[in-house]
């Protein structure tokens, strides 16, 4: 059956990504194949789902065909104190019909991560 294995980024800034992946996410920059092109792999519980390409650029990511990556279950209070110590900005939101809050920062270089968490029980 088929099921997303990674997300391939490109970006300007590397340790600058890295860093917002590893603070946001809890995520490791990790090893990756000897490609020809430079970059990075960021593992996420152990797998390498987030493959960056370091490129030349001048702008930042438009908007368009993909909105968003997320990524989840995560701890509230954990996630939202990581969060804020990015000094990112974020939002917080939810899945209507559900317990599953969401987190939506916007990242370096236009990239917007959703983080997903588990709301108390509507009375």
């Amino acid at each position: 059956m088929p099921r997303l294995d990674h997300i391939n980024i490109d970006v300007v800034d590397a340790p600058r990504m890295v860093a917002f992946l590893e603070a946001v996410l809890e995520a490791r920059d990790g090893p990756r194949p000897p490609f020809e092109f430079p970059g990075h792999w960021v593992y996420v519980d152990g797998a390498p789902c987030i493959h960056l390409n370091i490129v030349e650029r001048t702008e930042d990511f438009p908007r368009g065909l993909i909105n968003h990556v997320a990524f989840g279950v995560y701890d509230f209070e954990a996630a939202r104190a990581r969060i804020e110590a990015t000094g990112y900005p974020y939002r917080i939101t939810g899945i209507p019909g559900s317990d599953i809050g969401q987190f939506f920062i916007e990242g370096p270089e236009g990239l917007r991560v959703e983080v997903q968490f588990r709301r108390a029980p509507q009375s």
